[in-house]
């Protein structure tokens, strides 16, 4: 059995063939009204295949093994989310939903719903913004004692077509300028990757131009230019510059270096495990 989180309209589900689980986050209501009548005549077509079953309002970054999924999704061997996005040019809500996503089925992998080796398929892009929320995303999976398995170009099959979260936007995703991430628990991954491909490793390395005063990213150095000659920055640069502006950039500063002192203890492997840790290996034995 394979899941499908985070499907906009259906249409790479569409293109497998069963057994699988479909879902969206969005309800059967708002999917029609954002990608119009086709998408109907697509669901329509896959509640009537045969081991194919599609579900709405289903929330990735919350519990998937709790009632959240059908009756049908069980034995799942993988699963596969395309491109997950906020809708909004946002880096911290983007940064919060991939990692939400990766807890939430780290939590079902280890469920009786998965079966042992289950893998995370992750597809994303590779561009400047998208680096800022996403870039090299081991570090993520590795808090939840996932390896990465291997990594590929996308494959986009025939029908299907990559959409925005919202509509009517542009929508297209360059091949050479994505990537998809293969993951798989610790204790399955014998041979792990250790090293990415030089192409991938040059690409999340590439970053946008960025404001160090507003913390806002810039898909040009012209557009940086605008902001850094815009009345917002410059009152940002004076609210900074005072006595409480100055205060606050201290303690900036000290959270980052706890944030950064913490992560490099979530790497450490000697290190001792944590409570949930333990509690998640606890359940994982009793299967």
């Amino acid at each position: 059995m394979r899941l499908f989180l985070a499907e906009g309209d259906f249409s790479y589900a569409a293109t497998q063939s069963g057994p699988l689980v479909a879902s969206g986050f969005d309800t059967f209501e708002s999917v029609i009204k954002k990608y119009g009548s086709p998408v109907e005549a697509r669901l329509a077509k896959m509640n009537s295949t045969k081991n194919v079953t599609v579900v709405h309002g289903v929330d990735a970054t919350k519990t998937l093994h709790k009632g959240a999924l059908p009756a049908e999704a069980t034995a799942i061997t993988e699963i596969e989310i395309r491109y997950p996005h906020t809708g909004i040019k946002s880096v911290a809500s983007n940064r919060i939903l991939l990692s939400g996503m990766i807890t939430a089925c780290t939590r079902l992998m280890v469920s009786p719903l998965c079966v042992d080796g289950c893998t995370l398929s992750i597809s994303l892009k590779t561009t400047g913004r998208y680096n800022e929320w996403a870039g090299d995303i081991r570090s993520l999976a590795r808090t939840e004692n996932l390896l990465l398995l291997s990594v590929q170009r996308p494959k986009n099959p025939a029908g299907y077509e990559h959409v925005q979260t919202k509509p009517n936007q542009p929508s297209t995703v360059q091949l050479d300028q994505a990537c998809t991430w293969v993951f798989q628990r610790k204790e399955f991954c014998s041979d792990p990757v250790e090293d990415l491909p030089d192409w991938l490793t040059k690409e999340v390395g590439e970053r946008c131009e960025k404001c160090e005063v507003c913390e806002k990213i810039f898909s040009s150095a012209e557009d940086l230019t605008k902001h850094l000659d815009g009345k917002q920055h410059k009152r940002k640069l004076m609210a900074m510059n005072s006595a409480g502006g100055r205060r606050k950039e201290k303690r900036k500063r000290e959270k980052a270096v706890k944030d950064e002192m913490k992560a490099q203890e979530l790497e450490r492997e000697d290190r001792p495990k944590s409570k949930k840790e333990l509690r998640l290996e606890r359940k994982k034995a009793k299967r």
